[in-house]
């Protein structure tokens, strides 16, 4: 196909043209790891055999959880360069 145009990018530009990968992907990550990880505890201290046992409700809100706690601050910093 002729409308298909690869670039090459020198080592470490992630950073520069995906900002959010500059730590808000890791934040939001632990955040919902710890979130789920709070759940698994919590089935297995009513000794429920399946401890990752969740329905796609948790997850969603589980994630909306953990973006609520990115700050506007770090977003803002991630597109300082």
């Amino acid at each position: 196909p002729t409308n298909i145009h690869i670039e090459m990018f020198e080592p470490n530009m992630t950073s520069f043209i995906q900002p959010l990968d500059t730590g808000i992907i890791c934040c939001f990550k632990a955040h919902y790891h710890h979130a789920f990880c709070l759940c698994a505890i919590e089935l297995d201290k009513t000794g429920d055999d399946d401890i990752y046992k969740i329905n796609l409700l948790e997850v969603m809100l589980m994630v909306k959880e953990a973006w609520a706690s990115i700050s506007a601050e770090m977003i803002r910093n991630c597109w300082k360069h």
